[in-house]
């Protein structure tokens, strides 16, 4: 990895840092007003999933298009640096940036389940929803790198939030999940696996399709 292209990495840190703390103080939040009865339970709960769905969007929105827009993507791509290196950059940049509040909220939610009255048949949903945030976050993230106007990435945006909540309904049905999360301990079986294995495969693609599809374009603007 280049030095200019380590210096991008901390570049979209540092101007991303009042996302990242900003994500991180709302997910910690969240989770302390889920612990205020039943009602703050459903209140933190949705405040939680918003953060972490809303620090995607941002974060993909403003660290590529935002750069189109604003016309600072041309000076950067003057830099000694490929346009393979600026995806790799931006794609590993952001992931990072993500990856500090979704990890905040997430260890925020699981100890909220192990420590509290909550039930612990909870806890393997919780995780899948994590990883499948992350997830979206991702395929987000691979479709804002591919896309070139503005109505594609506002629907790549609309489409993979639309899952979340279909996704939501649909795992709590599974047989083998849905009838355990009332339980006092996790039931970590076949259907749990199955399922974190295929949201692994997922953000697999969404991370590597940019390095062998955007990375190769001649043209980036």
């Amino acid at each position: 990895m280049s030095l200019v292209t380590r210096k991008l990495i901390a570049k979209e840190l540092f101007v991303n840092r009042w996302f990242i703390a900003g994500g991180m103080f709302s997910g910690i939040v969240s989770v302390l007003i889920a612990t205020l009865g039943r009602a703050g339970f459903n209140v933190g709960a949705l405040m939680w999933m918003t953060t972490i769905i809303a620090m995607g969007v941002m974060l993909a929105i403003y660290g590529v298009m935002n750069e189109r827009k604003e016309q600072s993507l041309q000076f950067v791509l003057g830099l000694p640096l490929s346009i393979a290196e600026y995806v790799r950059a931006k794609l590993v940049g952001l992931l990072l940036c993500y990856l500090i509040p979704w990890a905040v909220s997430s260890v925020a939610a699981i100890v909220l389940i192990v420590t509290t009255g909550v039930p612990d048949g909870l806890l393997p949903y919780t995780v899948l929803l994590c990883v499948f945030l992350l997830t979206n976050f991702a395929l987000v993230l691979c479709g804002v790198l591919h896309a070139k106007t503005e109505s594609v990435v506002a629907g790549a945006v609309v489409v993979t939030n639309m899952f979340v909540s279909l996704y939501m309904f649909v795992i709590a049905s599974v047989p083998g999940l849905g009838d355990h999360m009332q339980d006092p301990v996790p039931a970590w079986n076949r259907a749990v696996f199955t399922i974190l294995a295929i949201e692994l495969c997922m953000l697999a693609v969404a991370l590597v399709l940019p390095l062998l599809v955007a990375a190769r374009r001649r043209d980036f603007l």
